[in-house]
């Protein structure tokens, strides 16, 4: 088999080169090798090869940061990611009682992440880093093809899980190369054994699985995809991810990446097969979250488990990546617009949120009211009064400092898509360049998309062309838009602006042609648990602008002096009602637009602000005690050395625990608000670290 290791530098070189070749107009047909495809698709559209898209303005600046930060140096950060995991047969370093597949999982989380930041930059230093572990994985399969470590081969504590990940590297490997040897690998790993993944998260080696099928033709790969989807159901009756479970229509109690993971399965069936029956749980399974388990901030209630919703209720920074990762295959093989939708709320909000400016530190557990963050302050079900919801770089446990890494990236590979008439998407939105043979004739398009998106909603797509070209391309009107205008050549198309919807443009394009987008991004309360509101406007929610006083945790044995975990407590007040007159919100929300730099998701440098009346509410303050109840998994180690894992519902934690509050009740609002009104500033959700997103409120006559 070719030496992939070697061949690393190369690669990341040519990626660099056919960027310039892109902009002199050269056509590469290797451009359509990924979506031309061997097999019938029935989804509606499909991936473009990484290497099209150019993320530009704050989307770039992102992914600069993540390169910097996190995903450039994990690994300098200690277990598990110093364990060269995927680069050796055996790890370097092996954490007492620890179960050896662990750091394989959370080093494919991160190489997956960190090529596809690579790419998208045309970074050597990630693309060479990541190569190291996906080019001795090629270069060392076994004789019948298996792929990994020889002690994954047959276990049976689920560890074949950690392939399904990183695979997902290798997948964006021939993203960007072509290099047929790649599925051909894959094709070899599945078919030369008889492991049957039926277990829960085994069986999400399905979507490798498809995959392979995609790009080789080999029905074989197919059968047996579908062969683990029926069995995996058959062998796990009582599951809640089992297609009969997402069709019904009822909350659920399960681990939120897992319910993620297993519910994107059949829609993956689906592009391949066009079986309807293979969708419709897919469907059901995401209106099930919609229904029962959505946060404000655009991603399931996931503390650890999936639970019913409350005001104060949080989510894992895994299941960011793993609940948009997920949605982009429902994007593909339904056209539904709402799935876009859903990407970009998590990606606005959840994301940035969840992360430091500089990339360094992440919180485990996150949500929309968090007014003391620290390493004693979780308000969680699961862990409360613990360090899961403090910032830093490997807070809590590993696999969200290592998932986090796929989230952006994710979206800007994903932001582009083609159709099934040779055509482009515009799936999602942000300042970016897509380069991509069009049409019959497969000319050469480059589009810029020049916009301060989701900041504001006014697009401009600048079109460039060798030769005029017939083809359609195709445009989100975003659910929350209830008014489009868009311009061709400033003037305006007579269209069907429906809500949630896409557009398609079909007709002769010449070089320089400019398309103009507006959306109008009106302002909208939602109403949640607890006499709760939020405010949106757009893609985006806001939070209260609560000054932050940031120390950092020198007791944290997991931080550095250049990556720190931080203890971070407001200095400004943040107990506050709303004043709104939900019938006049013009008139209740002033809107302030402030100067825009490619760092916006920052309380420095935020460029929106929201100015809305409120009240103070006394005794709506911070809860200090000094021992709480949690639910908790631990472990235990037997006699023969062999850990057991157990459940408490109450686990005793102590110590100088200070948390987040609660909404207050109607009756201390009425009797304990001050009487005196202050103007309060919002700010975008992911601009802020200490948030309070869901409020209490006060009816206020406006009008």
């Amino acid at each position: 088999m070719k030496n992939f290791l070697s061949s690393a530098v190369l690669l990341s070189i040519s990626v660099i080169q056919s960027f310039v070749l892109y902009s002199q107009y050269e056509n590469h047909a290797n451009q359509d090798a990924i979506v031309s495809g061997f097999v019938p698709y029935f989804g509606k559209f499909k991936e473009l090869p990484i290497t099209a898209i150019r993320p530009r303005g704050w989307i770039r600046q992102y992914l600069i940061k993540q390169q910097k930060g996190l995903t450039g140096h994990i690994d300098e950060m200690g277990y598990p990611f110093n364990t060269n995991a995927w680069a050796k047969e055996k790890l370097d370093t092996i954490r007492p009682n620890a179960e050896l597949w662990y750091p394989f999982e959370q080093n494919a989380y991160w190489v997956d992440g960190m090529i596809r930041c690579g790419y998208l930059l045309q970074d050597t230093f990630l693309i060479n880093k990541a190569m190291k572990r996906i080019g001795y994985t090629l270069d060392h399969a076994a004789a019948d093809g298996y792929l990994g470590p020889e002690f994954m081969r047959n276990s049976k504590q689920g560890d074949r899980w950690t392939h399904a990940v990183f695979f997902r590297a290798l997948q964006a490997y021939f993203s960007a190369s072509q290099n047929q040897h790649i599925p051909e690998a894959l094709s070899r790993h599945y078919l030369n054994e008889d492991f049957p993944f039926t277990g829960i998260r085994e069986s999400v080696n399905l979507e490798a699985m498809a995959w392979a099928y995609a790009a080789t033709g080999d029905t074989a790969l197919l059968h047996f995809a579908e062969k683990v989807y029926r069995t995996a159901d058959q062998t796990n009756k009582g599951s809640s991810t089992t297609p009969e479970s997402f069709l019904q229509d009822a909350p659920t109690y399960e681990h939120g990446v897992t319910y993620n993971e297993r519910a994107k399965l059949g829609a993956i069936l689906f592009l391949y097969t066009g079986n309807e029956s293979y969708l419709q749980p897919s469907i059901a399974a995401y209106q099930k979250i919609d229904k029962y388990h959505m946060m404000v901030d655009g991603v399931n209630i996931s503390s650890e488990q999936m639970r019913k919703m409350s005001s104060m209720e949080l989510h894992e920074t895994c299941d960011i990546a793993d609940f948009t990762w997920s949605n982009g295959y429902l994007l593909m093989a339904t056209g539904n617009a709402s799935y876009a939708d859903k990407i970009e709320r998590a990606c606005f909000n959840a994301a940035p949120a969840a992360v430091t400016e500089d990339f360094k530190a992440l919180q485990y557990f996150s949500g929309p009211n968090q007014t003391v963050v620290t390493h004693s302050s979780s308000h969680s079900v699961y862990e409360g009064g613990g360090k899961s919801m403090q910032y830093g770089p490997m807070t809590f446990t590993e696999c969200c400092p290592a998932n986090v890494n796929r989230i952006m990236p994710n979206f800007a590979a994903r932001m582009w898509m083609t159709d099934n008439s040779g055509g482009l998407v515009a799936a999602m939105y942000g300042p970016s360049e897509v380069t991509f043979n069009v049409g019959e004739k497969k000319k050469l398009v480059r589009i810029e998309e020049n916009t301060r998106y989701p900041f504001e909603g006014n697009i401009e797509l600048l079109i460039h062309l060798q030769t005029s070209t017939f083809f359609p391309l195709t445009l989100r009107i975003p659910g929350w838009c209830k008014e489009a205008k868009i311009f061709l050549n400033n003037q305006r198309l007579l269209i069907k602006d429906t809500p949630g919807s896409f557009i398609k443009i079909e007709r002769t394009f010449r070089d320089f042609d400019k398309i103009r987008i507006e959306f109008e991004q009106e302002i909208k309360t939602t109403v949640w648990p607890d006499n709760g509101i939020a405010i949106e406007r757009g893609p985006l929610v806001y939070s209260l602008k609560i000054e932050e006083d940031w120390k950092i945790d020198h007791k944290d044995t997991t931080s550095t002096k250049d990556f720190p975990a931080y203890d971070l407590y407001p200095a400004s007040p943040w107990n506050y009602a709303l004043g709104l007159d939900t019938a006049h919100l013009k008139k209740s929300i002033i809107v302030h637009q402030l100067l825009f730099s490619d760092d916006p998701w920052n309380i420095r440098t935020a460029p929106l602000e929201l100015r809305v009346l409120a009240k103070r509410v006394n005794g709506w303050e911070l809860l200090n005690s000094d021992s709480i109840k949690t639910e908790k998994w631990y472990s235990i180690q037997d006699d023969k050395g062999t850990l057991e894992w157990k459940f408490d519902p109450k686990f005793p934690v102590k110590g100088n625990i200070i948390q987040t509050p609660g909404l207050p009740s109607e009756s201390i609002i009425k009797n304990s608000v001050n009487e005196k009104w202050q103007e309060v500033t919002l700010i975008p959700y992911g601009c802020t670290k200490l948030r309070v997103t869901i409020f209490p409120f006060i009816n206020a006559d406006i009008n």
